[in-house]
């Protein structure tokens, strides 16, 4: 039988815990995350053209400011060679390869002034901006938990699952989930077939429960996100909405909630 919930019950207490670190590191105040939930529409990322090639500066710089970066907050941008890809065969085969990052963050100290920072990206990705948005969101969130106010207690085995639901905090989600599986078709000289690849480390269903917490805190209807989303996803999303209607407890204190630094203040 079919379970009624999207994900089990430990992983969604805690996506709960991991918001409750997140608001009460990078929130300004009560009923929030901040940001709004980004989507690949004009009215976040202007004069991106989503099917074709893209200026990663130009991505960066967009994503780098939503995520509450400023002018003094620099990175080194970086492309490099591509990762490899697993490929599906005439014969339905998956050939791996072995996985490697989209990207990745380096935080080199400095003995005088700031240290550097540097964020290297697949260069093959300026050609699917959607992933150059989800790639450049995490690693910018690795850069944020080294902006925490509180230490991040986390086993290392869940701290890139950790950066990814750091990154739907930020207002992500959408983008993570539709490029966490992708499948292509390719030919060449000698054969045909399809090749598949992903983005993050999340599962599809774990980022699109988090996603749906996102929105259920900020108390934005599923359809703000449905057309936005691929169709399996879709489903996904309506049933995370639906699991979370049995946790309406967890979800009005998450909105409630109001980071230590600003109690004094309410």
């Amino acid at each position: 039988m079919f379970s009624r919930r999207l994900i089990d019950v430990e992983v969604a207490e805690w996506q709960f815990d991991g918001f409750a670190w997140l608001i009460d590191n990078f929130s300004s105040g009560s009923n929030l995350p901040d940001s709004p939930l980004f989507l690949p529409t004009p009215e976040y990322f202007p004069n991106v053209n989503w099917t074709a090639r893209t200026y990663a500066g130009r991505i960066f710089d967009l994503v780098k400011s939503q995520c509450g970066f400023n002018e003094g907050d620099i990175f080194d941008l970086e492309p490099q060679s591509g990762r490899p890809e697993a490929s599906l065969g005439g014969l339905a085969m998956v050939e791996t390869r072995g996985q490697t990052a989209c990207g990745t963050y380096q935080m080199i100290p400095a003995k005088y002034g700031k240290p550097r920072e540097i964020i290297k990206y697949d260069a093959g990705l300026e050609n699917t901006p959607a992933q150059l948005v989800a790639t450049f969101a995490h690693e910018l969130s690795h850069a944020l938990h080294n902006r925490s106010h509180q230490d991040l207690d986390i086993e290392p085995e869940l701290y890139e699952l950790f950066t990814d639901l750091t990154a739907i905090y930020l207002g992500y989600g959408v983008f993570l989930a539709n490029t966490r599986f992708e499948f292509s078709q390719f030919t060449n000289a000698d054969t045909q077939g399809w090749q598949a690849q992903g983005a993050g480390y999340l599962p599809e269903a774990d980022m699109v429960f988090g996603t749906a917490l996102f929105m259920k805190i900020k108390d934005l209807p599923m359809e703000t996100a449905l057309p936005h989303l691929k169709p399996r996803l879709r489903k996904m999303l309506k049933k995370a909405y639906r699991q979370l209607d049995g946790h309406e407890d967890e979800v009005m204190a998450l909105r409630a909630r109001v980071p230590p630094e600003f109690e004094q203040e309410i």
